[in-house]
């Protein structure tokens, strides 16, 4: 059997709020859970900012790899990571 699972202070901290994110945005929070982060994040500037940026990481993500890495940069980063890969400097 699982351990019991910590309960949600009635104010929650940014760490605590952050450590419950990806439950958050996957919707699989108590209602209770959920509506103590919705408070948090209504009253909390740095982690309104940090929720929007985590969400649009997979949208920049696949923006970025749409561009093709030039050749020649291509090459000199197979060549860095091989000689890293061999133990060299």
């Amino acid at each position: 059997m699982g351990e019991p699972k910590e309960k949600v202070p009635e104010w929650v901290t940014c760490q605590h709020s952050l450590a419950q994110l990806q439950e958050y945005l996957d919707g699989t929070l108590a209602p209770e859970e959920k509506a103590k982060l919705d408070r948090h994040f209504r009253a909390c500037p740095p982690c309104i900012d940090f929720v929007k940026k985590y969400k649009a990481t997979p949208s920049v993500c696949q923006k970025a790899l749409v561009q093709d890495v030039p050749k020649d940069m291509s090459d000199r980063l197979a060549a860095f990571l091989h000689d890293k890969c061999r133990g060299g400097g």
